[in-house]
């Protein structure tokens, strides 16, 4: 009996882990990608099926593609050219960025630069390694960066 309620609760748990883990098209895009993809028109069932084949991509081909594809290796070594929203002083060891293209950046640095700006123009760059620098764009400063949203 013991081993039968412990395998429900594991089977119970588990689904529970991987249905709040599953991607939904509506977190992963911006509000302006989800706008401009016209998904807003669909039903749920509609999107319960992008999910879905969301899931079986990512499990099966994402893989092939990100090694493979020459459009994805673009992609992902663009440059990201925004501005920071709002006012802007600098930064001052972890210190977090609201970009008007709706990504948010924080600092990987304990480093310190003051600046005072208006919606400053920024371009963020990743390397071959996979870290990422923010460039103040009037200024020609950078740091180190990692995307929180």
């Amino acid at each position: 009996m013991f081993r039968y309620c412990f395998a429900l609760v594991l089977m119970l748990f588990t689904h529970l882990v991987l249905s709040a883990e599953n991607p939904d098209v509506r977190e992963l895009m911006s509000a302006e990608e989800f706008a401009a993809s016209g998904f807003e028109r669909l039903t749920e069932d509609e999107i319960a099926a992008i999910n879905r084949w969301l899931v079986r991509y990512t499990a099966q081909d994402a893989e092939v593609m990100i090694d493979d594809s020459p459009a994805v290796k673009e992609l992902s070594s663009a440059a990201i050219k925004s501005r920071i929203d709002g006012e802007f002083s600098g930064w001052n060891g972890p210190t977090q960025f609201h970009l008007k293209n709706g990504q948010t950046w924080e600092t990987r640095s304990t480093r310190r630069y003051s600046y005072s700006a208006v919606d400053p123009e920024v371009e963020i760059t990743t390397n071959w390694m996979g870290i990422s620098r923010m460039r103040i764009v009037d200024t020609d400063r950078a740091i180190r960066v990692r995307r929180v949203d």
